[in-house]
């Protein structure tokens, strides 16, 4: 692992703000491992926080309306959605939450099944479905503080703005997995949250332990993090609940607390904007759905993707984009503005770092030199899939090789071999 500095101290400790409603939203219908079926019409008129689209397999995702407006089904670039044209009338949905007292197990999972609710770190793990341990014994409950991702302070602004209905829902699922331990992990360089946070528990007499870690990365990734709170090494692909471990997201656990003490589904998100290239920097609260180029407007910025790269999550693990059409999801916990790098994968100069930082112990090098040749045997020959896709290769790499775009490719053309 290894430490990064970033712009974070510019954002941490600003007051999260809100921005005007986009005209429009763009809700994708990929979802974790399936693909969601709209429930509306186009040309339909939608409420706020209304139900749009599920899955229909196992997973039982569901999309709500963030806005209120009419509905269109469209494709834009190779991908689904549900566009809402907002009709500025805000009309919502009745939301009531739910009698806390009188629910049982099925009843909170259904909660956080109906309100749409999956992992916010990024993967989209349907929440419900992690909760769901039937008697399988959980020593330990990890909430994901760590924010190892240089940039992004959406966590931090959450754990030191937000105050006792997210600490009261750490604790309704702590009764619900029935899990020995709870930790809030968190990174040192953001200690002084850990006797805010100690006080704000102690007050409701909550039973959490505020662990610091290190401000190495990726220390907040899954894997990572276990072994380093627990001991407990997991093999990738492995479930954790299978070890006795459930992690989950901060941001997680907050759209848990919308659901439960005010009624309202999984339709907004803190997101941290940030880099180098941005004018504005901060934290703000977002509609999902809401597209890029809405959020560039209200910050005084604009679209050129010749002279700025423009990310969706982390500088490591996130997204890069080339549309201004793409907009926030359930996952997306920054928007980056940085500098343009041009890439090349045959500068590869064999130093070795990428090897050395990679928490895996696996050889990235290798990755972007059988990826761009289509040599699916030797990514498998070097265990391209217990890549966890954290990054750390491509930051250190004095060459500027596209070494993560060479794993997501190998991973795919994996895929088409099987």
């Amino acid at each position: 692992m290894m430490t990064i500095s970033s712009l974070k101290k510019e954002t941490k400790n600003q007051e999260i703000e809100g921005l005007p409603d986009p005209p429009y939203v763009m809700m994708s219908l990929l979802g974790y491992q399936s693909q969601l079926k709209p429930l509306v019409e186009p040309g339909i008129h939608v409420l706020q926080y209304q139900l749009i689209a599920q899955s229909e397999n196992n997973w039982s995702i569901k999309l709500h309306a963030p806005i209120s407006g009419i509905v269109d089904v469209v494709e834009y670039n190779g991908q689904n959605y549900i566009k809402i044209t907002n009709d500025f009338k805000n009309e919502r949905m009745v939301c009531v939450p739910p009698k806390l007292a009188a629910l049982n197990n099925q009843d909170i999972l259904r909660v956080i099944r109906d309100a749409g609710i999956v992992g916010s770190g990024g993967a989209g793990f349907p929440t419900h479905i992690k909760y769901d341990v039937a008697d399988r014994p959980i020593t330990h409950f990890i909430i994901n503080g760590a924010e190892c991702e240089p940039y992004l302070s959406a966590d931090y602004s959450l754990m030191n703005q937000e105050e006792n209905h997210l600490w009261k829902t750490v604790q309704v699922i702590q009764k619900l997995i029935k899990a020995k331990y709870v930790i809030l992990a968190i990174e040192k360089q953001n200690r002084e949250l850990k006797k805010k946070i100690e006080h704000q528990i102690s007050q409701l007499n909550i039973n959490i332990k505020v662990q610091l870690l290190g401000n190495d990365y990726p220390q907040g990734s899954e894997l990572q993090l276990i072994k380093t709170v627990t001991g407990k090494i997991i093999p990738k692909g492995s479930i954790p609940a299978h070890h006795g471990v459930i992690v989950s997201n901060i941001g997680t656990i907050k759209a848990i607390a919308n659901a439960l003490y005010q009624g309202i589904p999984y339709t907004e998100r803190i997101v941290t904007v940030s880099g180098e290239k941005a004018k504005t920097r901060g934290n703000f609260l977002l509609k999902i759905g809401t597209p890029i180029h809405h959020i560039l407007e209200q910050i005084g910025q604009d679209w050129q993707p010749d002279d700025q790269q423009i990310i969706l999550g982390g500088p490591m693990m996130g997204k890069a984009v080339t549309h201004s059409e793409e907009s926030i999801s359930k996952g997306t916990g920054g928007l980056l503005l940085l500098r343009h790098l041009k890439t090349e994968v045959f500068n590869c100069i064999q130093c070795g770092y990428c090897a050395d930082v990679c928490p895996q112990k696996l050889m990235p090098m290798e990755f972007a030199r059988h990826a761009v040749r289509g040599n699916s045997d030797g990514l498998n020959q070097f265990d391209l899939k217990s890549c966890i896709e954290c990054g750390a290769c491509a930051y250190v790499c004095p060459s500027d090789v596209p070494l993560m775009s060479s794993i997501i490719t190998g991973k795919q053309l994996i895929k088409t071999k099987l």
